[in-house]
């Protein structure tokens, strides 16, 4: 047992110094090679340490009752069997050595982050992580794993796909010397293959979810497998390879209709929407954006407004595209009414940048370069960066703003060239 890392953690937590927890027992700087694993101290002297942080240094965490109660509430996490996973962490609350020993204190603080992401406490769950963070320099190859998988999970909820992908990157590194069981294997590829497509990385992405989804069929899980259809659907999309994507959307929409998965079925139609907008059938795109509408229920979450909100920018988008002045200013107008309820920038700027072009406001040159440009620059959304870059250049151009209009189309071809993985077009 790693007695060094044992003493640190509790020392720290208990906001203790080395001189403190050493005095009268030995030296600070003995405490620190024990700390550190340098050294091997005598039993007595490991005893007295323990006894001064009120531990009791014949408990072993590693086989102990609990360490197996937490799997079975990470299990239910995983699963989003929320019920389950409420009951079981009060249980594990209940017993005073889940909090008291280092071992089984980390994992259940490493879940707990876990089980905060699925609640939707995006805040209260990095501050969790920020807490743990602290002991890193404690883990095992065990502890390391959860770690960095969290992190990556984390990471991805608040949009940060790359830093995302290098933290579940690392939790697969930690993985191959572990003895993982299959649901945890596939939740990994699910995970990375969620923060490889939205960063882009759109092979890593098809090579994941073929991963996950074997693993998934193989226990015949049908909403997990039904969610790495739409994955790979829309992976299939942003390669243009169409006939693929739309496969993949139709076997996920059959599962869904089969499980009855209302927010899959609301994703399927969605995707589907923008599927037909690049293959420029945009009637058959409204069709479908207005038919997930009808799975839109309950809007409690960030991801349930996001999506919301990109039903109607889709709509807007494609009634502007078949010149239908009414319909996008039918849409936008219910752009605007629901940003009241849920509020979102970039949305906000969509709506606006149509309504000007619409109403043609002057003011929409100034609008372009001053907030949208600069707004979806500095979030990292390189995909409509360049397309209003290059809606910008266009409109200067037809006002012979010719230098200006150049250094627009240039800004577009830089982002383009710089993230030539992000596909698709560019018009807007």
């Amino acid at each position: 047992m790693e007695y060094g890392k044992v003493l640190r953690f509790h020392r720290v937590k208990q906001g203790l110094t080395q001189n403190q927890l050493a005095e009268g027992i030995i030296s600070s700087a003995y405490l620190s090679k024990i700390e550190n694993d340098q050294t091997v101290p005598a039993v007595e002297v490991l005893e007295l340490l323990y006894e001064r942080l009120g531990l009791d240094f014949s408990d072993s965490s590693y086989s102990h009752p609990s360490k197996e109660k937490l799997k079975e509430w990470y299990e239910s996490i995983v699963f989003k069997r929320r019920e389950d996973a409420e009951l079981l962490m009060n249980e594990l609350l209940q017993q005073k050595e889940t909090l008291a020993n280092h071992h089984l204190y980390i994992f259940f603080e490493l879940y707990r982050i876990r089980y905060l992401l699925l609640e939707n406490e995006v805040e209260k769950a990095y501050e969790a992580w920020e807490n743990i963070r602290q002991h890193k320099d404690t883990f095992d190859d065990e502890m390391n794993f959860y770690f960095h998988l969290v992190s990556g999970l984390m990471k991805y909820y608040k949009s940060k796909f790359e830093d995302s992908y290098q933290d579940l990157m690392e939790a697969k590194n930690y993985s191959s010397s572990l003895e993982l069981e299959d649901w945890q294997y596939s939740d990994l590829y699910y995970l990375l293959a969620l923060s490889t497509g939205q960063a882009n990385y759109i092979s890593a992405s098809i090579f994941y979810t073929s991963l996950a989804l074997e693993i998934y069929q193989s226990h015949y899980d049908l909403t997990k497998s039904a969610d790495c259809h739409i994955i790979q659907g829309i992976n299939f999309s942003r390669l243009r390879n169409y006939s693929k994507s739309l496969e993949n959307f139709d076997l996920a929409r059959k599962i869904a209709t089969q499980t009855n998965n209302r927010v899959q079925l609301k994703l399927v139609y969605i995707n589907i929407g923008v599927l037909e907008s690049r293959l420029e059938n945009h009637m058959a795109s409204i069709s479908s954006y207005k038919k997930s509408l009808e799975f839109v229920d309950e809007i409690n979450t960030a991801l349930d407004t996001f999506e919301f909100l990109n039903i109607i920018h889709g709509l807007i988008t494609q009634h502007y595209k078949l010149n239908d002045e009414n319909g996008c200013i039918e849409w936008i107008n219910e752009g605007e009414r629901q940003l009241i309820s849920y509020p979102s920038k970039p949305h906000e700027l969509h709506f606006k940048v149509y309504k000007y072009i619409m109403t043609e406001n002057e003011d929409i040159q100034e609008l372009l370069e001053n907030e949208v440009i600069p707004y979806f620059q500095e979030s990292r959304d390189h995909t409509y960066a360049i397309r209003y870059a290059m809606f910008l250049a266009d409109l200067l151009e037809k006002q012979r703003m010719y230098k200006k209009s150049s250094s627009y189309l240039r800004l577009a071809i830089q982002l383009l060239n710089k993230h030539s993985h992000l596909g698709g077009g560019i018009s807007l």
